[in-house]
């Protein structure tokens, strides 16, 4: 993938992104700055958790064992966890989050139709991969928003603990299954693009900045970033 190639050597540590102005310097442009208003915030994410608990959930069913039934059930509840402290605050906000839920809806199934996959393996690896970018994401996102929830936001997306041992979980597969690593590898690189559809979606939300699909490459440079880090960090080639 082209994307991989050009984008593999400039991940930086943080995310403060640059774009041309028009006069032709540079800005220094955050992620932040894209965020959108705190309800619009709260349903999106508490969504996307709510169907990464429906994925993690079916991968249960079909592990190939115990440890890894246990482990899946682990990210699970974690995914549920912290969708449920999400639509705590939309509650307390006077909102059903049914109804802040919604309007999201169309865009996260779209997403997680065009990358289903059959296969155990490459299921589980995008469980791992799309709730590794998107609570990133988010969690740079609420960095803008002005609200009593967002520290406590940022610290719920940043918990990795499930995560890190479902990354176990595959960097063991990977290593006992000939051939895995390869097709793993293909499967990777296959969730970028419609990754950052998603992103695109989610950044015309701004609350505070007017979408310019001139300023997006930064943006996707990061996240690009993120998701080949999480794909060397399981030996994986992207």
């Amino acid at each position: 993938m082209d994307w991989f190639k050009r984008f593999r050597k400039q991940a930086g540590p943080a995310r403060k992104l640059k774009t041309r102005s028009a006069a032709g310097g540079t800005l220094h442009v955050e992620l932040a700055e894209f965020a959108p208003a705190v309800v619009p915030f709260l349903g999106l994410v508490s969504y996307l958790k709510l169907e990464l608990y429906t994925q993690s959930s079916r991968a249960v069913v079909a592990a190939p064992s115990l440890e890894a039934k246990s482990v899946l059930a682990e990210v699970a509840a974690e995914a549920l966890s912290k969708q449920q402290r999400f639509t705590e605050q939309l509650r307390k906000r006077g909102e059903d989050p049914h109804e802040a839920m919604e309007p999201f809806a169309g865009l996260i199934d779209r997403y997680l139709e065009r990358i289903a996959a059959d296969d155990w393996h490459e299921h589980v690896l995008s469980v791992y991969l799309v709730s590794g970018l998107f609570d990133g994401f988010f969690a740079s996102l609420a960095g803008g928003i002005k609200d009593g929830f967002t520290a406590e936001a940022i610290e719920i997306l940043a918990d990795n603990t499930g995560r890190d041992r479902l990354r176990e979980l595959l960097a063991e597969q990977i290593e006992e299954i000939p051939g895995l690593s390869d097709r793993l590898a293909l499967w990777g690189r296959r969730l970028v693009g419609d990754t950052l559809l998603v992103a695109r979606g989610v950044l015309a939300l701004s609350e505070h900045r007017t979408f310019n699909a001139n300023e997006m490459e930064p943006v996707f440079t990061e996240l690009i970033a993120d998701h080949i880090r999480r794909m060397d960090g399981l030996g994986l080639t992207a």
